[in-house]
């Protein structure tokens, strides 16, 4: 059978990665319905009226993979009047013959594999198996899994329907987590991976000597130390006075540890990659479940198991899966970008949009993002997980996470995990119309308008007891309470893209957890942050290693904060008190923040101009918000041309998660637009702009310039005076406006 001649590639086209299929871009408004029997057909046949550009369609895994056997024909379906692949494909292109098709799969290990290769399998340091998922050291697993994923793909390419396949999906095996550290098990005693420990550390240190000096263990020796066992899972009382951040001496096992999880991701998610790509004989796009850094911190399994409590002290999931250092993967061969699902966590009503993946970096660099909206409703989602519980409802979160989408340069597609979340004509009169307004969008230029940044180290847990609690806080929960309700757009990108030469020119960026100061970063910081009026926001614990011991040293180099360190763990609240300072003048009385997660050691700025103090342990009377400027100081001067080299202001913060009035009192201190002064969920680039509101009532947004102004979501012009765009929204409620400058 001849190879198919469609070829689909990703290329940037206004000013976002697009696919383009036999040359033309495409806009790719998508569905994934589900195969569960008895529903696939009425889904669809919903969606064949819209006259969509891609289905998502999935083939079963274990046809192709029963034990130690990849079977290169599946095995005959055992769905009982379910749709497998071959239906679905076939179904698809009667209902809707001009749409494309992507194909999706998850490469589980079948219960026949596990049952076949107990030794291959996460072993607890109870020794313990955890059943559901094999080691990370794991080479028959992982090699299994590429040839899975190669056979899925090969089978596909030799259907009659292959010319419609644009590309595959890999959706890794549980997403790109490792279950055993989603459920809190961080150090797998499997004994190959007690092997490849003590290869890592021959590999590492240059004698025995070395050895003991870094894990501080004198009797250690490369033929007998074994996997460390994690002090988080310890009696309350010692966890409780384990500090946060660590120096490397009596910390080096557990940074160790990471970096061979980290070394045993990359290697293996090269091979499934590289196995993918090796079988294809045509271009096609590839994308994967993975890589999610945006959401360091992720408590997955006490989120998800509702018999699961959260944790005091659980471990870093990201770095526990080995996604550090990820930029490396980006751009190798079967990865041409990410399809995750959307952020589960706050996406209700009144909640925000937030990609799993790391959607901006990918974005910055040229790839492919398509978010999973499985925006399950009410009653097939049982109420869970922010489901819309009316029409009005759908309406207003479906639109707030498509503006998402189209205001930092992704796609998002619907899906269906359960069957029958969009089965009415109700649903359809909303998604009709998005699915126009998506097909409008690819005219669109898509710009990142100058908001606020928030940087992330993805190797920032090296420096810590490897715990996840803060970062949830200053993280994840700072996306979702302060960034997104503050007037001014953001968006949230690695550490790495800094050095990339199309970096967009924030007025503010926000560092979370850049922990680690080195030579080479303090350069990068100096070139492309410390400069052009920008404010730099450091989080608390910023600076205060430098790869080796815990110390005022670097984080007065990294801040330009003289520092007082306190070695213990506090709670941390920050009261804002000196309302005379322009960058926070505006700001409403009362306003303190923090909470009451404890982690230490305490940094205090010693001088600057104080803006807050800090409530944390008793005859404690410390500077916990401070401002330094530099040069000509924050924002952009009344030419916007006057800020250069060596002007910047530095604002170091105690406590994490800035309210919103905050974030939105220093960004426009740094020269940035901001399009609404109130806490509404607003999203923005240089062609859109929304608000998602629960409060009904007048609206205004303030725009950047002079715009024809067109409601997205009812198809007509809106009038705009003086710059301010104002509406009526009826809550909860999404309005959407394509701006075409006037």
């Amino acid at each position: 059978m001849s190879v198919p001649k469609t070829e689909a590639v990703i290329r940037d086209y206004n000013g976002r990665p697009t696919v383009f299929v036999n040359g033309q871009p495409q806009p790719l408004p998508g569905f994934n319905a589900s195969s569960r029997p008895g529903i696939y057909e009425r889904a669809s046949e919903f969606f064949y009226a819209h006259k969509m550009g891609v289905y998502i369609i999935q083939p079963r895994v274990e046809r192709f993979w029963q034990g130690a056997d990849i079977h290169l024909d599946p095995l005959p379906s055992q769905l009982s009047g379910g749709w497998d692949v071959e239906e679905q494909a076939e179904a698809v292109l009667a209902g809707d013959p001009d749409a494309y098709l992507m194909v999706r799969f998850t490469p589980h290990p079948p219960e026949s594999w596990k049952e076949a290769f107990p030794q291959e399998l996460f072993i607890t340091e109870e020794g313990v198996t955890e059943g559901r998922s094999a080691s990370l050291a794991s080479a028959l697993f992982w090699g299994t899994m590429g040839r899975a994923s190669a056979a899925i793909i090969a089978w596909t390419e030799r259907q009659p329907w292959a010319d419609r396949v644009i590309g595959y999906t890999n959706f890794q095996v549980t997403e790109g987590t490792h279950i055993p550290v989603d459920r809190g098990f961080l150090f797998d005693h499997n004994p190959q991976m007690v092997a490849e420990w003590r290869r890592f550390l021959r590999a590492k240190y240059t004698s025995e000597e070395q050895l003991r000096a870094a894990h501080d263990n004198p009797s250690a020796t490369f033929a007998t130390i074994d996997v460390p066992r994690d002090r988080l899972r310890g009696l309350t009382p010692e966890v409780t006075d384990i500090l946060y951040w660590q120096p490397a001496v009596g910390n080096q096992s557990l940074r160790d540890y990471l970096e061979l999880q980290r070394d045993l991701w990359h290697c293996n998610f090269r091979h499934v990659s590289a196995a993918m790509d090796e079988v294809l004989q045509r271009k096609v796009i590839v994308l994967h479940d993975a890589l999610k850094l945006s959401q360091q911190g992720w408590n997955l399994g006490a989120f998800f198991d509702a018999d699961t409590s959260w944790s005091p002290a659980y471990p870093e999931v990201m770095a526990g899966s080995g996604h550090m250092n990820v930029v490396e993967l980006f751009d190798i061969p079967g990865c041409d970008g990410l399809m995750t699902p959307l952020d589960y966590q706050a996406r209700g009503i009144g909640g925000v949009c937030q990609t799993e993946g790391i959607a901006d970096s990918l974005v910055l660099r040229g790839g492919y993002y398509y978010g999973e909206m499985d925006q399950r409703t009410s009653p097939v989602g049982d109420g869970e997980f922010g489901t819309p519980r009316n029409q009005e409802e759908f309406a207003a979160v479906s639109w707030r996470n498509f503006a998402d989408a189209w205001t930092r340069g992704y796609n998002s597609y619907w899906f269906d995990i359960g069957g029958g979340y969009y089965d009415s004509a109700q649903f359809h009169q909303t998604i009709g119309r998005q699915v126009e307004v998506i097909k409008e969008s690819i005219s669109w230029h898509h710009e990142t308008v100058p908001g606020i940044a928030m940087i992330l180290d993805d190797t920032a847990v090296l420096e810590t007891n490897g715990a996840g609690n803060y970062m949830n806080d200053a993280i994840m929960w700072e996306q979702k309470l302060g960034l997104a309700r503050c007037g001014v757009p953001y968006r949230v990108y690695l550490f790495d893209d800094l050095e990339l030469d199309d970096f967009p020119d924030h007025r503010v960026f926000y560092f979370p957890n850049l922990f680690r100061v080195d030579d080479r970063r303090l350069a990068i910081l100096r070139e492309r942050v410390m400069c052009n009026g920008h404010v730099v926001i450091w989080g608390p614990g910023s600076g205060i290693s430098d790869g080796a011991n815990l110390s005022t040293t670097a984080s007065q180099q990294l801040t330009g904060f003289d520092m007082k360190l306190l070695e213990v763990n506090s709670q941390r609240r920050v009261a804002v008190t000196q309302y005379d300072h322009p960058a926070v003048s505006e700001l409403p009385p009362g306003l303190v923040y923090g909470g009451s997660l404890a982690y230490g050691p305490l940094l205090f700025p010693q001088d600057g101009e104080e803006l807050g103090l800090a409530w944390t342990k008793w005859m404690c009377n410390e500077v916990g918000l401070a401002i330094k400027e530099y040069g000509q100081g924050a924002g952009v001067g009344d030419t916007g041309q006057d800020r250069g080299s060596g002007d910047w202001a530095s604002v170091f913060t105690v406590a994490a998660q800035l309210p919103a009035e905050l974030w939105r009192s220093l960004a426009r201190h740094a020269g940035a637009h901001v399009y609404c002064e109130t806490n509404e969920v607003v999203m923005a680039d240089c062609s859109v702009v929304a608000l998602h509101s629960l409060k009904s009532g007048r609206k205004k947004l303030s725009l950047p310039g002079n715009y024809r102004v067109t409601d997205l979501v009812r198809g007509r012009q809106v009038e705009v005076t003086d710059g301010v765009l104002e509406f009526e929204l009826q809550a909860p409620e999404t309005a959407v406006f394509r701006l075409d400058e006037a």
